[in-house]
């Protein structure tokens, strides 16, 4: 018999959008088990089984946070903010001002350029470091400095360029998923997979913080598509080797 081990690499695409760097696809099949046993003989026995395929699962476990793979996993949509420059956004500090307190902003803050903190109506200008400190999400208002509780503030800032993902914003959506492999136990031989009617649930867990490279891990299901009528082929999914 021919060696046909087999240790899998390669690249998944999902609507033909290519997913990144995937250290995990898998699938599993479920069945339903019906066991007719012997009564023939004191012994017991098997006297005959049933299986029946109840569905078919698959795991992804992907690792770009790419703002497409987290909409995925996430229910949501993407879209894309550009840089500019923000004069004058309205903000206040709050009615309590006991410690250090993060005032957001409506937009993402790049901290490299320069932000300024003046009050509401004009007239006193903050000075960062002693009144308060920047960050990516807003201002940081030092208790110690100058700022009062419920001071009215206006903040100049540049807008920094990100994407923007909604999370739980629609339902699950359906993919043709392509597997574009290979066989590295085989030299390289490619391997080709295509699940016609892919579709996935939200990511059960989604680590943000943690000293490990992160990862998006997916399972879902294998659907039938009732568009495949030619006999022979599979309604599911479809592998091509080398």
């Amino acid at each position: 018999m021919a060696d046909k081990s087999y240790i899998g690499k390669g690249k998944v695409f999902l609507n033909g959008r290519a997913v990144g760097n995937v250290s995990e696809l898998t699938f599993s099949i479920n069945e339903e088990k019906k066991e007719l046993p012997d009564f023939t003989s004191p012994g017991g026995g098997l006297y005959n089984s049933l299986r029946r395929i109840t569905g078919v699962e698959m795991s992804l476990k992907m690792h770009d946070f790419s703002p497409e793979n987290l909409a995925v996993a996430l229910f949501g949509s993407t879209s894309a903010v550009t840089a500019t420059t923000v004069t004058d956004e309205s903000i206040s500090a709050p009615a309590t001002l006991s410690a250090d307190t993060l005032v957001t902003t409506a937009n993402v803050i790049d901290t490299a350029q320069t932000v300024t903190v003046t009050s509401d109506p004009a007239g006193t200008t903050y000075t960062e470091d002693t009144d308060y400190t920047v960050t990516a999400s807003g201002i940081v208002i030092l208790a110690a400095g100058s700022i009062s509780a419920s001071d009215a503030l206006l903040i100049d800032y540049t807008k920094k360029a990100v994407d923007v993902i909604q999370a739980l914003t629609s339902s699950a959506q359906e993919y043709v998923l392509m597997f574009d492999g290979l066989n590295e136990a085989q030299s390289g031989t490619p391997v080709v997979i295509k699940v016609h009617r892919a579709k996935f649930g939200g990511a059960q867990t989604l680590g943000m913080i943690g000293d490990e490279f992160g990862e998006i891990s997916l399972t879902g299901d294998v659907l039938k598509d009732t568009s495949i009528t030619t006999a022979g082929l599979s309604q599911y999914a479809e592998i091509k080797q080398a």
